[in-house]
């Protein structure tokens, strides 16, 4: 976990694009989740999104990967209604903006039909 706090802490203090310090938010929330320790990837992860989306487009297909992470967190934590709502934004973006078979797309889709499926 240190590489990537030393790398927040050093962004901070360098001028960067907020954009990086985003992403690297979003790196620490996925390891934090692969870590199973949900409120700290959540905190990281929200920071990272709340970012993304004031810097880029709605329909960016950078923010489809984020929230596709973010259903899958929400979904370790057995917080469905927020799942399907991270879910259903990835696919919508993913939809308009990817072809039919990026594989970002059909695993988008893959999500969709796990979460459906186990309501």
């Amino acid at each position: 976990m240190g590489d990537y706090e030393k790398s927040l802490s050093i962004q901070g203090n360098v001028t960067r694009s907020s954009l990086e310090c985003a992403t690297t938010y979003i790196n620490l929330g996925e390891t934090y989740r692969e870590m199973e320790n949900y409120l700290m990837a959540l905190t990281y992860c929200e920071k990272g999104l709340k970012i993304h989306e004031e810097k880029l487009p709605k329909n960016h297909p950078n923010l489809a990967i984020i929230y596709h992470n973010m259903a899958k967190l929400y979904l370790s934590t057995g917080q469905h209604s927020m799942t399907i709502t991270y879910v259903q934004q990835a696919v919508d973006i993913g939809q308009e903006k990817l072809p039919r078979s990026h594989p970002h797309l059909l695993k988008y889709r893959e999500t969709f039909e796990l979460i459906r499926e186990s309501q």
